[in-house]
C-alpha cells in the first residue's frame, strides 16, 4: 500500500510540475505581447495605469466573491497584477479603453485646460498621439510575440529537441504511399519544392498539415521529397485520402517509425512458456539479429541516435514460422536470445476473398495479367476459399521458387468467367500485420492488394453460418475488469473500407483484460443482427509476423551545432509556424477545414501539457507555435484586436481624421459578442472532443 500511495503521489506531483510549466510558459507569452505594448507605449510618453496579465474582473457566484486579482502591486504610475481569469492580458493606457460602456468616461479624463484656457488632450494620453506612434504601439506586441517565438525556437535547438521524425515505420497494404512504392525505412525530406531538405521534419505536425493542405476532396497530390533505404532521391506525389467513415481527415497511408527498443509483448503466458528463456522483456534494445548487427538512425548527434525498428520488424516478419538468434541489451548486458514463432490466432470461421482493389505504380502482378476487380479462387487449380483473405500470403510461401497457376474470377463483358495466370517462380516476400483501420491483404511480390467480401465462406462456429455477412464490431467490457473503460472506446463501428476485417483479425490477435470483440452479422432471411464473440484459437502452420512484439517510437534529436544556426532554425521554424497559421484560416475560409478541428484553451493546455511532460524543449517549440497563433489573430482586422485598432489608425492616416467613435463603438460590441460567442463554441468542441 505505501509503494502504491508513493507512485501516486510521484505520478501527481509529476503532473503538476508539467501543469505548473506549462501556465508558466503561456503566462510568458501573453506576457512578452503585453510588454511590447507597454515598452513602446512608454517611450512615446503615454501614461500606463495597469499592467495585467490575465483579467482582473471580479467574480461573484452566488454568495461567493473572487477577487479580480490574484496578485496585484502599484509601482509609479502602473498597477501591476495577474488578473483571475487567465484567458489573456492587457495594458491600459490613459485614454485608450476596449469596454464601449466607459468610452465617455475615459475620454472626459483626457481633456484638459491648456494655460490659454483651451480644452485639450492630455498630452501623456493615448489618443494624444499622432498616427505613427499609435500604430507602432498596438504593433509592438505581434512584433514582440515574433522575436520572442524566434528566441524560444532557438533556445529549443540549442539545447537539442527530441522528435519523432516524419520517417516510415509501416506502409497499409493498398493505401495511397503503397501504391507509390514507399517501404518501411524511407525517410520524408520535403513536403513541396521549396521545402528545404531536412530529416527532421516531424511525424505529427509536418506531414499533417502537408496532409491537410492537399485538400479535403482528394484530389490534390503532396509531392513528397523522399529518401528511399539505398539513400536515392526522388518527388513522390501521393494524394492523401479519407482516412475514418467519422471525418474528413485524410492520410496517406503510413505508420510512425520505431527504434529496437521493446516497448510492449503481447504474448500470452502460454506463448512465454514456449519461448522458454528465450523471451524479450521490455526494455529490451536489440542489438543484433541472426548474426547481423541492427543499423542505427544516421541522424541528430551521435550520442542520441536509436538503432532501426524496421530492421527487427522485418527481420521477425522474413520467416515468421521459424525462431530468430538475437541480442539483445538488457540493464547494460549483451544478452543473447531466441525469440520463436508465435502461432496467428483465428476465430471458428473464414470469410470470403474480395476482389484487388490495388496495384503499386511498378507491379508485377499488373504485368503479368491480374485486373482490378479480380478475385483468386485457385492455386495451382485447389480452391482457396477455406484459406481465407488475412492466410493467403502464408499460404502461398509453401510454392516459393514453382512457377503458379492463378485462378481468378472476373466478370467481363456481363459474364463472369475464371481466368488463368502462370506466375513464374513465385516469391514470398515479407508481408506485416494489420495496423490500420482500413487495412487490406497483400501479395508483395506481385504487388497488388484485395478485399474480404466480409461474408462467411466456411465455419465451424454454432453461432455463425455460410453466408452470413459482418456489418459490424464492438469492444464490449469483460465481465470481469474493474478498469475504466472509455465509453468511447465501447461504441459499434460499421464494417466498411475504414474498417476492414483485416484489422479487426490482427487487432484479436491480443487478448484485452478489460475488453473483447463481439461482431455483428447480418443474415439473410432474419430481420435483426445476430450478435456473438466468437473465441480466437491458435492455428497450425499460420504464424504472426510480429511475434507479439510492439517497439518504442524512434526518436530523433535535432540540435543546433552553434548559436548562429540556433536563430537560423528558430527564425525558420516561426516562420513555417506564421504560414501554417494563415494556411489554416484559408482552409477554413474555403472548407478544406472545418471550425470543428480548431482547438481552443482546453486542447491547448492539454497539448502543451503533453509536450511539457516530453521535454522541456518540445514545450518551448510549441509556445514558439503559440506565439505565431497569437500575433496572426491577434493582428485580424476585427475591432476590439489590436488588428482592429490598426486597422481604424489606417483610415485616420490616409483621410487625416479619426473614425467617429460611435461607429468604432458599435462594431467593437458587435465583434465582441461574436468573438465571446466563438470562444464559448471552441471550449464546447474542446469539451466533446476530449471527453464525449
Amino acid at each position: 500500500m505505501e509503494t502504491l500511495i508513493a507512485v501516486s503521489l510521484d505520478g501527481f506531483l509529476e503532473s503538476a510540475w508539467n501543469f505548473g510549466k506549462v501556465l508558466a510558459g503561456l503566462g510568458f507569452v501573453i506576457f512578452v505581447h503585453e510588454l511590447g505594448h507597454f515598452l513602446v507605449a512608454k517611450a512615446c510618453g503615454v501614461q500606463c495605469d495597469k499592467f495585467y496579465v490575465g483579467f482582473d474582473v471580479p467574480i461573484k457566484i452566488g454568495p461567493i466573491k473572487l477577487p479580480g486579482a490574484l496578485f496585484k502591486f502599484q509601482w509609479g504610475e502602473t498597477e501591476y497584477g495577474i488578473g483571475t481569469i487567465p484567458l489573456g492580458g492587457y495594458v491600459k493606457m490613459l485614454g485608450q479603453d476596449d469596454n464601449p460602456n466607459q468610452a465617455e468616461e475615459e475620454a472626459a479624463r483626457i481633456r484638459t485646460v491648456n494655460e490659454a484656457g483651451e480644452e485639450v488632450l492630455n498630452p501623456r494620453s493615448y489618443p494624444a498621439k499622432n498616427v505613427p506612434q499609435r500604430m507602432a504601439i498596438i504593433s509592438a506586441g505581434v512584433i514582440m510575440n515574433l522575436i520572442f517565438g524566434i528566441l524560444m525556437a532557438a533556445a529549443a535547438y540549442k539545447i537539442g529537441v527530441p522528435i519523432q521524425p516524419a520517417s516510415v515505420g509501416g506502409v497499409a497494404y493498398g493505401s495511397s504511399a503503397w501504391r507509390a512504392g514507399w517501404e518501411p525505412g524511407y525517410e520524408l525530406v520535403g513536403f513541396n519544392e521549396e521545402d528545404e531538405e531536412s530529416f527532421f521534419y516531424r511525424y505529427t505536425w509536418d506531414l499533417r498539415y502537408a496532409v491537410i493542405g492537399a485538400g479535403m476532396d482528394g484530389k490534390e497530390a503532396v509531392p513528397f521529397r523522399v529518401v528511399d533505404r539505398t539513400g536515392q532521391r526522388r518527388v513522390s506525389a501521393v494524394v492523401p485520402v479519407q482516412a475514418s467513415l467519422e471525418s474528413n481527415h485524410r492520410a496517406v497511408g503510413i505508420t510512425s517509425a520505431s527504434n529496437s527498443t521493446v516497448a510492449v509483448v503481447t504474448t500470452s503466458p502460454a506463448d512465454q512458456v514456449t519461448a522458454g528463456a528465450g523471451s524479450l522483456l521490455p526494455g529490451d534494445e536489440v542489438i543484433e539479429v541472426n548474426g547481423l548487427a541492427v543499423a542505427v538512425d544516421a541522424h541528430g548527434p551521435e550520442e542520441s541516435r536509436q538503432r532501426l525498428g524496421w530492421i527487427v520488424r522485418e527481420a521477425f516478419a522474413r520467416h515468421p514460422d521459424q525462431p530468430v538468434d538475437v541480442k539483445v541489451l538488457r540493464d547494460g548486458n549483451e544478452v543473447s536470445l531466441t525469440v520463436s514463432p508465435v502461432k496467428m490466432k483465428s476465430p471458428d470461421f473464414v470469410m470470403g476473398m474480395g476482389p484487388i482493389t490495388a496495384f503499386q505504380e511498378v507491379s508485377l502482378g499488373k504485368r503479368l495479367g491480374f485486373k482490378l476487380g479480380d478475385v483468386i479462387e485457385q492455386v495451382n487449380g485447389t480452391d482457396i476459399s477455406v484459406v481465407g483473405p488475412v492466410q493467403l500470403s502464408q499460404y502461398l510461401e509453401a510454392f516459393d521458387g514453382q512457377d503458379v497457376t492463378f485462378g481468378v474470377r472476373r466478370d467481363a463483358q456481363g459474364k463472369s468467367e475464371l481466368v488463368e495466370i502462370v506466375v513464374p517462380a513465385y516469391e514470398s516476400r515479407i508481408a506485416h500485420e494489420a495496423q490500420t483501420f482500413t487495412a487490406l491483404g497483400c501479395l508483395p511480390s506481385l504487388g497488388l492488394a484485395y478485399a474480404s467480401t466480409n461474408v462467411v465462406v466456411d465455419s465451424n462456429d454454432s453461432a455463425v453460418k455460410v453466408g452470413d455477412e459482418l456489418v459490424g464490431m464492438q469492444y464490449v467490457k469483460r465481465a470481469d475488469s474493474t478498469a475504466d473503460v472509455d465509453s468511447r472506446m465501447l461504441r459499434v463501428r460499421k464494417m466498411s473500407p475504414y474498417l476492414t476485417w483485416f484489422f479487426v483479425h490482427g487487432d484479436s490477435q491480443v487478448s484485452n483484460p478489460d475488453v473483447e470483440t463481439r461482431l455483428v452479422f447480418r443474415r439473410e432471411g432474419f430481420e435483426d443482427e445476430i450478435e456473438t464473440t466468437p473465441v480466437w484459437s491458435e492455428m497450425e502452420n499460420r504464424f504472426r509476423p510480429s511475434r507479439g512484439v510492439i517497439f518504442n517510437p524512434l526518436k530523433r534529436v535535432h540540435l543546433a551545432s552553434g548559436l548562429g544556426e540556433a536563430l537560423s532554425l528558430g527564425w525558420m521554424r516561426t516562420k513555417q509556424d506564421l504560414t501554417r497559421v494563415g494556411q489554416t484560416l484559408g482552409w477554413i475560409a474555403n472548407g478544406t477545414a472545418s471550425v470543428r478541428d480548431l482547438g481552443g484553451p482546453v486542447m491547448i493546455m492539454k497539448v502543451a501539457t503533453d509536450e511539457a511532460a516530453q521535454d522541456v524543449t518540445r514545450l518551448l517549440l510549441f509556445l514558439t507555435m503559440l506565439s505565431a497563433n497569437l500575433a496572426i489573430l491577434n493582428f485580424l482586422p476585427i475591432p476590439v484586436l489590436d488588428g482592429g485598432h490598426f486597422v481604424f489608425l489606417t483610415i485616420e492616416l490616409i483621410t487625416r481624421k479619426p473614425v467617429s467613435e460611435r461607429v468604432q463603438g458599435a462594431l467593437s460590441v458587435m465583434c465582441l459578442f461574436m468573438l465571446l460567442g466563438f470562444m464559448l463554441f471552441i471550449v464546447s468542441n474542446d469539451i466533446l472532443r476530449l471527453w464525449f
